[in-house]
């Protein structure tokens, strides 16, 4: 991240609001990357520095930050990213005081690294901003507007389901972290991690809403870890983490009883997410991908319709 991290610190460090902390993991970068975060941390003693030794992965590294953290509320970012507004701390902190939140969210703005083009995101994320009759949401109406809803193409109606434009009260983290670290091995969690977050931090938290405030610039490179070109090992690790991000899903909507048709949605890439396993002869989570569709269709509340779209998943894998 060499190439990203000084531009993302300076967009940090120049806020008008001075009064938070800046936690770094360096997840074992072999460029230049650690030489810079010193260079900042040498001036400005806000600025606290985790270095592994090995690659764990962005999951556990947001982790690890969260835990260290000391204030009450935080804002995770990908080192690629830039925060755009010199204000937007400031905003944030007085929204924050006027309605005692645990969930503020913000508009962004995409970058495209190849074309060098800064652009509003699609449709489904800017409108939603827009699309409440309330200023605030309250459960249980929040705990399901993370969700798409089955077979509905009206993508606005629902949150954005990415973490790097939202600000958390820790202890909606914490509880997060918790659940998820029950039965699921981190070490899995290596891509989409925003989903399996929020979708756990919507159920915990008591309140959220959002302000059209343009904040951050999200920069879509092409060697990123979801676009870049992949050696085999990182597609296994890849693929397998999917198939455990559908297993933690839908633990999930057990646990907390919601619809099992939410889980359409999520599984429409388990075509593909299961042909990789038979392409990398990832052969030994074969029988776990079908002991999960077992699982789905024997759940009581699980549609026909689901059943039929679960009974064709397989049917396609098999031919």
């Amino acid at each position: 991240m060499e190439k990203y991290i000084e531009t993302s610190l300076l967009s940090i460090i120049n806020q008008s609001f001075e009064n938070f902390e800046i936690i770094i993991v360096n997840d074992n970068s072999k460029d230049k990357t650690i030489d810079i975060i010193q260079r900042f941390q040498s001036n400005d003693n806000r600025i606290k520095l985790i270095n592994h030794n090995q690659n764990l992965g962005v999951y556990s590294s947001r982790v690890e930050a969260i835990l260290k953290a000391q204030g009450e509320y935080i804002l995770l970012m990908d080192p690629d990213d830039m925060i755009l507004n010199q204000n937007l701390f400031r905003e944030l902190f007085n929204y924050n005081i006027k309605y005692q939140l645990d969930i503020i969210e913000f508009s962004v703005f995409h970058q495209n690294e190849k074309k060098n083009l800064i652009y509003l995101p699609n449709i489904h994320e800017f409108n939603h901003y827009h699309n409440f009759k309330k200023n605030i949401l309250y459960q249980p109406e929040l705990s399901n507007i993370i969700f798409y809803k089955p077979n509905s193409k009206n993508y606005s109606e629902n949150i954005c389901r990415t973490i790097w434009n939202k600000l958390y009260k820790k202890n909606i983290l914490i509880k997060t972290i918790n659940y998820i670290e029950k039965d699921f091995h981190n070490k899995f969690l290596v891509a989409a991690d925003d989903t399996p977050i929020n979708m756990i931090t919507f159920q915990y938290a008591n309140n959220y809403s959002n302000i059209f405030l343009p904040g951050y610039l999200y920069i879509i490179r092409q060697k990123s870890i979801t676009n870049g070109i992949k050696e085999n090992n990182h597609l296994k690790l890849i693929t397998i983490n999917y198939l455990m991000y559908y297993k933690l899903f839908y633990r999930y909507i057990k646990d907390f009883n919601k619809n099992l048709d939410y889980l359409y949605y999520d599984l429409s890439c388990f075509k593909s997410n299961l042909l990789k396993l038979k392409e990398l002869n990832i052969v030994e989570y074969i029988p776990d991908a079908f002991k999960f569709f077992n699982s789905i269709i024997n759940n009581k509340k699980c549609s026909k319709d689901f059943k039929n779209f679960i009974n064709n998943l397989v049917l396609y894998f098999n031919s």
